[in-house]
């Protein structure tokens, strides 16, 4: 008795110990990579227009050869190093084409990327009718986080996205970077849309997916995954603010959801140890879902709000800078006097010059006035001051001349002199005036 309880006492520990190991390895970034999901050429259901989910299923119709044989060029210049396909032959077929243009390339078949059961609605119309409506109706339900629903007679959300997940890590198991998978419409729609972290329902709503066409996501199952084109269609890796929040809700509800089908299938297989180590996953996984979505949903709010303050910030810094700039240009401009008191300095440093340098010289030549460079009005005052100063010194001289001569002269020449000498004092100050 004992060493039973012993042995489970020692997985109990174990068990414990790798929870928290796990913790603390989940905080260190995964290696990411590029998946391409291509959707298979057109089979003989599709041509038929029926609902065939059966594996292997019919492979492709005449139109559907042509098709792959179409796409191969485009999907072997990608350089993919590793190419996988569901265990239906329509995805084996739609990937021959491109094989043959890569020899030497391999390809592995990976059952988890079957097509979703179709249940009670196998061999139904898969345009119109209850059959269509019917079949996708759960898998719409599980893009929302409601898992649990099964398709009537088919698989629920819980084991299509294990074994889809099943299928993608074995992928990323074997190092590639950048992997092909050739699956199914529904397959890959709804997987996409149930696990990336920017989904646009309305995008699949839009254009379900055609045959051959393409969706293209990055990440892993660690750091989570990003939608990164659709059919040819880029899709933005940050959503609006209402999908982040979906997202949200979505993960803190899907994470009971997967622990307790993980609990189950545990449960059924009889495995005690393969029990514990459910139980411990999802305890791990349920509290770490139930921790992060406040946090989470809080930072997605404030990231919303945060570019408009932010915008509103370097607006306003800007103008400030602008002004300041403005201010210090206007303070550094040198100040411009008006054309008036131009005028009246430029007379007054000739006045000033004329008084200091004296009216002639011995030699009878005359000193030049320095002039403003580039100031006529300075340059005309000092000619017209020099042309009124040889003036006033030619009439010193002869109203001296006429004095020493002129008490014997009568009184009327004296007079006349005098008329003169008026005469010039008028001469003299009309420069001066002007």
């Amino acid at each position: 008795m004992r060493d039973p309880l012993t042995r489970r006492v020692r997985t109990v520990l174990i068990a414990a110990l790798s929870a928290v190991l796990l913790v603390l390895v989940s905080a260190i970034p995964s290696w990411a990579m590029t998946l391409t999901f291509v959707r298979h050429a057109e089979s003989l259901a599709n041509a038929a227009g029926i609902i065939d989910t059966g594996v292997p299923g019919p492979g492709l119709s005449e139109k559907g050869w042509a098709q792959a044989e179409a796409v191969a060029p485009a999907l072997a210049g990608i350089g993919f190093d590793g190419v996988y396909v569901s265990s239906m032959l329509r995805t084996q077929q739609t990937a021959q084409p491109m094989l043959a243009l890569l020899p030497g390339s391999g390809v592995q078949v990976l059952p988890g990327l079957r097509e979703i059961s179709a249940g009670i609605f196998e061999g139904a119309s898969e345009d119109e009718g209850l059959g269509r409506v019917g079949y996708a109706l759960a898998p719409v339900l599980w893009m929302l986080g409601a898992r649990f629903l099964p398709v009537p007679g088919g698989e629920d959300g819980n084991a299509f996205d294990a074994r889809v997940d099943g299928a993608i890590q074995q992928i990323a198991d074997n190092g590639d970077e950048n992997a092909v998978a050739f699956a199914h419409s529904a397959t890959i729609m709804f997987w996409v849309m149930m696990n990336v972290d920017n989904p646009d329902l309305g995008l699949m709503l839009r254009h379900q997916l055609d045959n051959t066409e393409s969706v293209v996501i990055d990440g892993s199952h660690e750091e989570g995954w990003t939608l990164v084109s659709w059919a040819g269609q880029q899709v933005s890796a940050d959503p609006s603010l209402v999908t982040k929040l979906l997202v949200n809700v979505r993960d803190v509800v899907v994470a009971p959801q997967t622990a307790l089908y993980n609990i189950g299938k545990a449960f059924a297989s009889g495995d005690f140890e393969a029990l514990v180590r459910a139980v411990r996953d999802g305890v791990v996984e349920v509290t770490r879902a139930v921790v992060n979505f406040i946090p989470d949903t809080v930072r997605d709010i404030a990231d919303e709000f945060r570019p408009a303050a932010s915008t509103v910030t370097a607006t306003v810094a800007e103008d400030t800078a602008e002004a300041g700039l403005d201010q210090s240009i206007a303070a550094a401009a040198p100040q411009q006097p008006n054309d008036d008191e131009s005028e009246s300095q430029s007379v007054t440093v000739a006045k000033k010059r004329a008084e200091s340098d004296g009216t002639e010289r011995a030699d009878g030549t005359e000193e030049a006035l320095d002039a403003t460079p580039g100031d006529e009005v300075t340059e005309e005052v000092d000619d017209e001051t020099a042309e009124s100063t040889d003036e006033v010194a030619d009439l010193d001289v002869a109203e001296s001349d006429e004095t020493d001569a002129g008490d014997d002269a009568p009184a009327d020449d004296v007079d006349g002199d005098s008329d003169d000498s008026g005469d010039a004092g008028s001469a003299t100050s009309e420069p001066a005036a002007a």
